[in-house]
């Protein structure tokens, strides 16, 4: 048996990377290959190319590298081909993958789309694509299976693997003066937030800010000077998070991520303006946030563009975190108790062997 992954973002290398050690868990012979990140490869994939290496975003963003991704497109197609994939797993990345998943079907080549696009905050013209090209749709997000049912679709919720890896951690060490700041992994995301993180370092020399820099951004990283209370952390979320008060958490994943750590937080975000204006013109949900999404409530602050400065975020910080810390548990009980080698892996073999 012989399955292709193609995660297009570091979220998606994260999430996928414990499905694949799953499936290979459950069926050692397994071959796995694809185009995804380092943490995949740990798991069990062959890496043919690291494409969550080099993310973009935003609507502007992509229509720039529109030549490039057109290129991949191609040269992906060529490497499933080569593999003889008999199955192939996408991972989010929706403008990508779905080209693919069309493709695919024509071949003859079962489709699985793990971690399906978010249709239900935008262009849920999707939705005919995504049934008609995949085979099966797994979500982590336990809202989504009744979403997808009442639109006709079948989706199933498999668990969180962020559940699992953080099951029984709680980091939270109040009044610690330690603040985790993650300013996200793209180029684009850490040049608008690292200029404001670094005002509000140099605002409260008291606490100690540590920054969690994303593998992605190793390479590019642009920020050379930075004040002595800010340390830059190449390390494991769970390890930088360890004893901290507060974190300031670009939105994503890293926000559900924070969460599930038990640490109270505020998501912030700086995007570009037209990119911003455009996604307000078509989001139809009240929150950006994974955890106010999951929730349907707001259970973290969040802040857009010019909010996301030093006197809110200073206020922030200093302000009580109780009424946050109760929020969370209600947070694992919405989440629940299923998981990937239950859930996901025996739907994604029927499939292989069906």
């Amino acid at each position: 048996m012989k399955v292709f992954w193609i995660a297009g973002e570091p979220s998606g290398d994260l999430q996928a990377a414990a499905l694949v050690a799953a499936l290979q868990d459950a069926v050692p012979e397994i071959q796995q290959a694809g185009w995804g990140g380092e943490r995949m490869a740990d798991a069990g994939m062959q890496q043919i190319y690291d494409l969550p290496g080099q993310p973009i975003m935003g609507f502007v963003e992509v229509a720039l590298k529109a030549t490039t991704i057109l290129k991949q497109v191609s040269k992906v197609k060529n490497d499933i081909a080569s593999f003889g994939a008999d199955l192939i797993v996408l991972v989010d990345y929706a403008g990508f993958n779905l080209r693919i998943a069309q493709w695919a079907q024509g071949q003859g080549i079962k489709v699985v789309y793990f971690i399906p696009p978010k249709i239900w905050a935008w262009r849920e013209s999707r939705l005919k694509s995504l049934k008609s090209y995949s085979d099966l749709i797994l979500s982590i997000l336990p809202f989504e299976e009744q979403w997808y049912k009442e639109k006709g679709a079948e989706a199933y919720y498999v668990g969180n693997p962020l559940m699992e890896k953080y099951e029984g951690l709680n980091h939270y060490s109040a009044a610690s003066k330690k603040v985790v700041l993650l300013p996200g992994s793209r180029l684009q995301e850490v040049i608008r937030l690292m200029p404001q993180f670094t005002l509000l370092a140099k605002a409260m020399p008291e606490y100690t800010f540590h920054v969690v820099r994303a593998a992605s951004m190793k390479k590019s990283w642009p920020v050379e000077l930075v004040p002595k209370n800010v340390i830059v952390e190449d390390k494991p979320l769970s390890e930088v998070t360890e004893g901290a008060e507060f974190a300031l958490t670009c939105s994503g994943t890293a926000s559900l991520e924070i969460a599930l750590l038990g640490l109270p937080q505020a998501v912030v975000y700086r995007a570009n303006p037209i990119s911003l204006a455009l996604a307000k013109q078509m989001v139809k949900v009240k929150y950006f946030s994974l955890p106010n999404l999951i929730m349907d409530a707001p259970l973290v602050p969040e802040f857009l563009q010019e909010q996301v400065n030093v006197t809110n975020m200073k206020a922030l910080i200093l302000e009580s975190k109780e009424d946050q810390l109760y929020s969370l548990s209600k947070l694992h009980v919405r989440m629940g108790s299923r998981n990937l080698a239950q859930d996901a892996v025996p739907r994604i073999l029927a499939l292989l062997n069906a």
